[in-house]
């Protein structure tokens, strides 16, 4: 929807930059859940590891795609930007309005 807003707005080069800034959005959270949810059930101590492991591996991600779409793209920097604060906002809202009670084993 925004690619679509930008490229009538400001032309194919917003709209290609603004599914840019989705898809690093998308990826790093896609690479940190890949990480954390790694693996077999473990103990408090590895899974914390494992989260932190996972964050760093979200960030690095992000790094990587925005140096990529600044640096070999040269994309615009408004609708990249614009296109992956709202991604991170839908992510939120989302988790904010999507709480389930939680089910221990065995109740």
């Amino acid at each position: 929807m925004a690619a679509i807003v930008f490229g009538l707005s400001l032309g194919a080069s917003a709209a290609a930059a603004s599914v840019l800034g989705g898809a690093i959005a998308m990826l790093a959270n896609l690479a940190m859940a890949l990480v954390a949810l790694s693996g077999a059930p473990a103990v408090a101590n590895r899974i914390i590891h494992r989260f932190y492991v996972a964050e760093a591996s979200k960030i690095l991600v992000t790094i990587v795609g925005f140096a990529l779409a600044f640096g070999i793209f040269e994309s615009p920097a408004f609708p990249l930007l614009m296109t992956f604060a709202l991604s991170l906002l839908a992510y939120w809202v989302t988790l904010a309005f999507a709480r389930r009670p939680l089910v221990l084993e065995g109740e």
